[in-house]
């Protein structure tokens, strides 16, 4: 096969060609199981009080495990990124799983808080290869046409998803074993839904020269790989800064039924106000998607300024206010907050390329697992310091419109240095229809 030219000539399904839609479509069943181990935080919420009560600590010490946790996820997904470039996505989601998994069963038994805290280290070292990084590899690896946006956001709703079925079980899950019961789940669900789905369904995507392979950036040896990702290294800080201030703005996510409640409104509403942002939450990230294949990037980036200007910024003002807008605002800073999980990794292999892509999105979502870590105790602080969320939702919306800012201009930077390099991307493939299409190409001006 000649390298820049599509594998098949005619429409004939040959055995090869039914084994790469095979493995491609087992991949990303993969990608959505390891995307739903990302809503694992969400079952870590339900251990908060039985946990503290546990080791017999406060509440806030208790909660330094999950700040341990993210910074050293936050630390090690630059060498995750290295490490799936050099070895395969697939041993990385396999061993990341496992890691995880067996690191919440000591935390289940930990006979103290301080062992709790040193496996919550562990539990960290897994989660950087377990759940967004391979999912979002394995997604961008093996979808190279023009629906690779739709098809990463339909994968993207598995973390909502998780987090439903997490709401459904863990009351019971917690009712009958306690503490040890929900961590010893929280291992059992990343063991399924990383590690078996690692072992039974993910497949390495197709290197460059290999059949189907989208690209001809050679990363085989270590100094290929360095080659490869010489030029970058603004791009990629811009990107990571702009992952660091999404976070930011999207911690109104994890105290969303405080910021509710200080506007006078009962948990009952709440709670309900939290059901409808979650159901608009799922059907945004398809939305985005759709969108980014849609659209240019000059109109993609146009609509999310809108969006981000009418989320939550303008959710802020109707509650101030009192206005009776509150539901639709809800809707749409539930699609703006969902920018980051899709459009965020297809900014990353639009820049820099799918070779490329698990180190570039490693270190977007360093700086992402560090502004979680630093902004949901920010926004407490704003809390205590002026007696209400307002200041952070609104200083929070500046800080996602900065980082979208960011975003274009790592993109840009990106997308030029591919060409100065001359650096051509085509599909590989056919698309369902059997009609060879070339993936888009974004315009520099």
């Amino acid at each position: 096969m000649v390298k820049g030219t599509h594998p098949l000539s005619t429409t004939a399904i040959t055995p090869a060609l039914r084994r790469y839609r095979r493995n491609r479509a087992l991949s990303t069943v993969a990608a959505f199981g390891a995307i739903m181990t990302a809503s694992t935080p969400v079952a870590m919420g339900f251990l908060v009080i039985p946990g503290s009560e546990h080791f017999g600590v406060t509440t806030g010490q208790f909660l330094i495990y999950f700040t341990l946790f993210l910074l050293t996820s936050a630390v090690l997904f630059g060498f995750t990124g290295r490490l799936i470039i050099r070895i395969g996505v697939r041993p990385v989601l396999i061993v990341g799983g496992l890691v995880g998994a067996l690191a919440w069963v000591g935390m289940a038994f930990a006979p103290n808080i301080y062992v709790f805290y040193a496996l919550a280290f562990v539990m960290g070292i897994g989660a950087s290869g377990n759940n967004l990084l391979p999912a979002n590899t394995l997604i961008t690896g093996w979808h190279v046409h023009k629906r690779r946006g739709t098809v990463l956001g339909l994968a993207a709703t598995g973390a909502a998803v998780g987090g439903m079925i997490i709401g459904f079980i863990f009351p019971s899950i917690m009712k009958a074993g306690g503490f040890v019961g929900g961590a010893l789940a929280i291992g059992a669900m990343i063991f399924i839904c990383s590690t078996l789905t690692g072992i039974f369904l993910a497949k390495n995507p197709p290197r460059p020269g290999e059949e189907y392979a989208d690209e001809a950036v050679a990363t085989g040896t270590k100094s290929d790989r360095k080659a490869a990702l010489k030029g970058y290294g603004l791009t990629v800080f811009i990107l990571a800064v702009a992952g660091f201030l999404f976070s930011l703005e999207g911690a109104f996510s994890s105290v969303q039924a405080a910021v509710y409640t200080t506007f006078g409104i009962d948990l009952p509403t709440a709670g309900l106000m939290i059901a409808f942002f979650s159901l608009f939450g799922i059907a945004s990230k398809p939305l985005l998607g759709f969108m980014h294949d849609k659209m240019g990037i000059k109109m993609l980036f146009v609509a999310l300024v809108v969006l981000y200007i009418l989320g939550l910024p303008a959710l802020a003002l109707s509650l101030q206010l009192g206005l009776n807008l509150t539901y639709p605002i809800l809707a749409i800073a539930a699609i703006s907050l969902s920018v980051p999980t899709v459009v965020l990794p297809l900014v990353a292999v639009n820049a820099a390329g799918r070779e490329r892509f698990p180190i570039i999105y490693g270190f977007m979502l360093s700086g992402s697992y560090t502004g979680i870590g630093i902004g949901v105790p920010l926004w407490g602080v704003v809390y205590d310091v002026t007696g209400d969320f307002l200041l952070a939702m609104y200083a929070g919306g500046a800080a996602g419109l900065i980082g979208l800012l960011l975003v274009y201009i790592g993109l840009r930077r990106g997308l030029r240095y591919r060409a100065s390099i001359n650096e051509v991307s085509t599909t590989g493939i056919f698309l369902p229809d059997d009609a060879p299409e070339e993936e888009e190409v974004l315009p520099v001006k």
